[in-house]
């Protein structure tokens, strides 16, 4: 049963006039869960997206900062992972903005790290992680040498101390649009700038990752252009550039938005530009996602005779759809597995989510519920752990298996 929340007023705006163009479902995973679903929701006023009906700021906190899934390698290893591309292409689009090389720079959600490494190695002597999950800091210093410290973008506490702070994939997660950026306009030196990219919600992309994607259960604003523009200069921001970027992430080209913005000692008091954009990307991301659902729903049922069982690799945001909205019918799973040990010891739907050493001892076939990863989940079954079950695919493998 979903928990009942107050109504939430327009993150950009503040309006509590909008309307609900679809419901976003998730199944429960015992402790693990931040939300059970939210309406999708247009702003009548100003026409930005947003998640409705989800949780005050301190369980979005909690969340982030207990069931990280960004710490994605082990640091005790004493070996960084491969360095990805993308922190190449980010750092030579932020670099042309930082002021100095001494300039004073903080990552915050800096996650592994890497982007402040490619900063540092570029010149950018000065640069700081911050990310809530203890985890993620721990493993930056250790790999890079870079200092960090651990907490949400409303427990860092040194106002005006910063020259430039960079914000990747991070708005989109925040519920208290209002006071992050008011943190960050806390944070920043007069005339100090902040980085800003978040996913496109415009231009999503139906094809581009699995079905609903998008509205997964830590994305609760969707910005256009316009309504990134409204929110960052409507609260003592003025903006120095905003475009439209693709970038490749593991298989997946993410359609995003980018912009600089310098802390201004006064409101510009520009009228904000109506988001007209927004509603009409949504609208046609949510009918090309249904089509495509429906045809991972029959790839399921055409890999399975009508009694048989099989093993789940994936209890993330994917998986947690499907469950919800039928795709996935629990009563025919034996286990479901995952790599990320904070789910592992927990039930969902009634069915134990353990380690994917489990397999081991598992001849039946094992479902891939990811798309991004799906590759990589192939290759780490066979060569980590040596299985030789079928896979059952939902998407097309963009590369050989």
């Amino acid at each position: 049963m979903n928990r009942p929340f107050a109504p939430r007023p327009c993150p950009v705006c503040g309006s509590r006039q909008s309307t609900a163009i679809f419901r976003q479902s998730f199944a429960a995973i015992g402790g693990a869960q931040l939300l059970e679903g939210y309406d999708v929701a247009i702003c009548s006023r100003c026409g930005a997206g947003f998640a409705d009906g989800i949780p005050e700021q301190a369980v979005f906190d909690e969340y982030y900062r207990d069931l990280s899934k960004y710490e994605s390698f082990d640091s005790n290893l004493g070996q960084a992972p491969p360095m990805e591309p993308r922190a190449y292409d980010l750092a030579a689009t932020i670099g042309r903005f930082i002021p100095a090389p001494d300039s004073r720079v903080l990552e915050i959600g800096s996650g592994s790290g890497q982007l402040l490494k490619v900063l540092r190695d570029g010149g950018f002597r000065n640069v700081l992680a911050s990310d809530p999950s203890p985890g993620c800091v721990r493993s930056t210093e250790r790999l890079y040498g870079i200092p960090g410290v651990a907490g949400s973008i409303f427990t860092l506490s040194e106002p005006g101390g910063f020259d430039f702070l960079i914000l990747i994939g991070v708005l989109e997660h925040i519920r208290d649009l209002d006071g992050a950026v008011s943190r960050l306009h806390a944070l920043l030196r007069e005339g100090g700038r902040v980085y800003i990219e978040v996913p496109d919600a415009s231009r999503y992309d139906a094809s581009a990752d699995a079905p609903f994607q998008e509205f997964s259960v830590e994305h609760v604003n969707f910005f256009s252009p316009a309504s990134l523009s409204a929110l960052i200069e409507s609260r003592g921001f003025a903006a120095l550039a905003v475009e439209r970027v693709e970038r490749r992430r593991n298989q997946i080209v993410c359609r995003n938005i980018w912009g600089v913005f310098v802390k201004a000692s006064e409101a510009s008091g520009a009228a904000a530009v109506h988001d007209a954009e927004t509603e009409t990307g949504l609208r046609a991301y949510i009918e090309a996602c249904r089509a495509e659902d429906d045809k991972i729903r029959a790839r399921i049922e055409q890999s399975l005779p009508p009694d048989g069982r099989m093993a789940v690799w994936g209890a993330g945001a994917h998986t947690l759809r499907l469950l919800a909205a039928g795709g996935l019918d629990p009563a025919r799973i034996d286990v479901f597995v995952d790599s990320n040990p904070k789910y592992q010891g927990k039930r969902l739907s009634g069915v134990a989510v353990e380690s994917p050493a489990a397999l081991k001892r598992y001849d039946g076939p094992v479902l891939i519920s990811s798309r991004g990863f799906q590759g990589e989940i192939v290759r780490s079954a066979r060569e980590q752990y040596g299985l030789t079950n079928r896979f059952i695919l939902l998407y097309e493998a963009a590369q050989p298996l």
